[in-house]
């Protein structure tokens, strides 16, 4: 699986040009891009990423706050600064301990490409071992006694993390946004993984505190659950598409048109699949709690947004403004067959 690169920088010019230049590197490494700190931060919670190329000066959260949040939350995940700024002008700059490279803008068009690679040959010192089964692999490391730093990538999805052995035991492990026993019970729900191995492990606390098998067999009880529930929320969803007929983005836009005699307040229109899960479980919601069936939601953002979820395959997100007469166009919703 190919290991994730982030460059964090709101020169959009700059950007581009790094893309173009990386992408001679494909085969070896993909770059996912994000506009500041918070951008970043938010890509950081959804994929795994071996290496983050920021910028210091940026608008909403700068290079060193993004630094500061990434020191805490991801302390494994190694940092290259790329900054207009001087070196020597950064007060403890020289302090950050994930921060591999400085590079001061401009800097020579290879140099960042070299950067990269020393990066990922260090992080795969031992060797990379792909279509690995995680529960065997930590197995064997228990039971040989090893001392190591496992990087794993999901071959199912976009998530990986990381392990920390001691002799056989697990000390600690990260998985997104997820740390210790809750993050090493995650890893045992992939079923086909890429390991980046190291075989050495920094000085550390045991954080997991628990053998390797009871934190599988806890695991595999979880993923049980997990696969009942699921297909619970299938069913759910199925009955409430059998309850109310689904509509096409644009039979909905037709059906709003028709209703409220414009689209006045109303924005754009889009399928959701990041949606599928809150639909099944409002669809869910409705059954066992006698409501009946779901037929539209009104979610309304941290940042203040608003917009309607209405069930679908997948299920149709409209964002809505102040101008939207939001409580009748529900009551259509809500009355149609």
């Amino acid at each position: 699986m190919i290991r994730k690169i982030l460059l964090v920088d709101n020169d959009q010019i700059l950007q581009l040009a790094l893309k173009r230049k990386l992408a001679a590197f494909e085969e070896e490494f993909q770059v996912v891009q994000a506009v500041d700190g918070f951008d970043a931060l938010k890509k950081l919670e959804k994929a795994a990423f071996s290496l983050i190329c920021t910028e210091l000066m940026m608008p909403r959260m700068d290079g060193i706050g993004l630094i500061n949040h990434v020191r805490t939350k991801y302390p494994d995940i190694p940092i290259i600064v790329i900054s207009g700024m001087k070196k020597s002008d950064i007060p403890d700059i020289e302090q950050v301990q994930q921060m591999v490279a400085y590079l001061e803008k401009p800097f020579r068009e290879t140099e960042l490409p070299e950067l990269i690679r020393t990066v990922l040959r260090k992080e795969a010192k031992e060797g990379i071992m792909n279509n690995v089964s995680p529960t065997m692999f930590l197995q064997l490391m228990e039971m040989e006694g090893k001392t190591c730093t496992i990087r794993m990538l999901d071959n199912g999805s976009d998530e990986g993390g990381i392990l920390y052995l001691k002799d056989g035991q697990l000390l600690d492990a990260r998985v997104g946004k997820y740390k210790g026993i809750k993050a090493a019970t995650r890893v045992f729900f992939w079923d086909d993984v890429t390991v980046f191995l190291r075989h050495d492990c920094p000085f550390m606390e045991n954080m997991v505190n628990s053998p390797v098998q009871t934190i599988i067999m806890a695991a595999l009880v979880a993923k049980d659950e997990h696969a009942d529930s699921t297909t619970a929320a299938r069913e759910a969803a199925n009955q409430n598409s059998e309850g109310a007929e689904n509509l096409s983005l644009d039979e909905l836009k037709k059906f709003i048109i028709q209703e409220l005699g414009g689209m006045s307040g109303v924005g754009a229109i889009a399928g959701e699949s990041s949606m599928i899960a809150v639909n099944s479980k409002l669809a869910m919601l409705g059954k066992s709690s006698g409501l009946g069936v779901f037929k539209a939601a009104y979610i309304e953002g941290q940042d203040g947004r608003t917009a309607l979820l209405v069930p679908g395959n997948p299920p149709a997100r409209m964002d809505v403004t102040s101008e939207c007469p939001v409580e009748e166009l529900l009551r259509k919703l809500k009355a149609r067959a």
